[in-house]
């Protein structure tokens, strides 16, 4: 951050930050967040399984 006295302060994202992205960006950080969580939730197939106990 820089200490100049007429620097504007940085700011930080958060709750507030949220509500000025434009709808079309919410949309695809909504997309992109489901789409992490439903990865996220998959099962490891055993197969996958099986081959890193090899590694073991």
């Amino acid at each position: 951050m820089s200490s100049d006295p007429g620097s504007l302060p940085e700011k930080r994202a958060g709750k507030d930050d949220e509500k000025k992205i434009p709808h079309k960006a919410r949309d695809v950080n909504v997309a992109l967040r489901r789409a992490y969580e439903s990865a996220v939730d998959e099962s490891i197939p055993q197969s996958m399984l099986d081959l890193l106990n090899k590694l073991n």
